[in-house]
């Protein structure tokens, strides 16, 4: 199947922690020094709905190759109508040159 994006499920928080955490070494993408668990990231997966702070993954026949979410803007009441826009591809595949790019 050619990639596709659609709305993360529960059982793509693991996939999704594992791109996240193939980035911590370089530290130049995530201001985390340590990789996270997936467990840590339960709330963090609970916080998207598709309505108001979408999560999105682009996936193809290999797996799943990247993920985009919207989450919330540090967390604080006034900005709760602000996004934090954040996309992150598995390196492996980036020189597939794959662009997650939905509506919303």
């Amino acid at each position: 199947m050619p990639p596709a994006y659609r709305l993360a499920r529960f059982d793509d928080l693991p996939a999704i922690v594992a791109i996240y955490n193939s980035t911590v070494a370089s530290r130049m993408v995530t201001a985390d020094t340590e990789p996270v668990s997936v467990a840590s990231r339960h709330a963090w997966f609970a916080e998207h709905t598709p309505e108001k702070r979408p999560l999105w993954v682009l996936e193809s026949n290999a797996g799943i190759l990247g993920w985009l979410s919207y989450s919330n803007f540090y967390g604080r009441p006034a900005c709760d109508a602000a996004d934090d826009p954040e996309a992150l591809a598995d390196v492996r595949d980036a020189s597939e040159g794959y662009i997650v790019r939905p509506e919303r």
